[in-house]
């Protein structure tokens, strides 16, 4: 079941990114800055805690979420610090409601560092499977590692 659940998510991401079509669809709502203090990959798994901070596009006050990422597939090694910084879209005339980030994103990732290195992730999720994440910049991280997989990204609101 896991295993089917992995397969799906990640034939769905793939779909989205590959139909440009569907990108047309999407409106930009803000930035999303989220920043780890780095882990070890376990071959099968990895988690990394993230605190993320959302920017709005219109203004307006910022939003921080704590989240996790997960990495599903190979991931061999140890990062440090790492910053990632995505565009946040959703379909056109989504409803916005606070937290609207809060949930779970998956796609398919690919990451590799020796020293600084570099990844890119487009992933889709939160309320309603409504939003995408789509990267600004290419993930920067310290380390030496290698991951291959189905990421899963969960963001829930930060305790204030």
């Amino acid at each position: 079941m896991f295993r089917e659940t992995m397969i799906a998510a990640a034939a769905a991401a793939v779909a989205a990114i590959a139909n440009p079509a569907s990108a047309a669809n999407y409106v930009t709502l803000g930035q999303l800055v989220c920043g780890s203090q780095g882990g070890q990959g376990l071959i099968v798994t990895s988690q990394k805690n993230l605190l993320c901070t959302y920017t709005p596009a219109e203004g307006g006050p910022k939003v921080v979420y704590a989240g996790t990422i997960q990495k599903f597939g190979l991931d061999v090694g140890e990062t440090g610090k790492t910053v990632m910084i995505w565009q946040v879209l959703a379909k056109t005339g989504t409803n916005i409601p606070d937290f609207a980030l809060a949930g779970e994103y998956y796609g398919v990732g690919a990451d590799a560092s020796f020293g600084a290195g570099a990844g890119a992730k487009v992933i889709a999720g939160g309320t309603n499977q409504s939003f995408m994440l789509q990267p600004l910049n290419v993930q920067a991280q310290e380390g030496l590692n290698l991951a291959l997989g189905v990421e899963k990204l969960t963001l829930a609101p930060a305790a204030t």
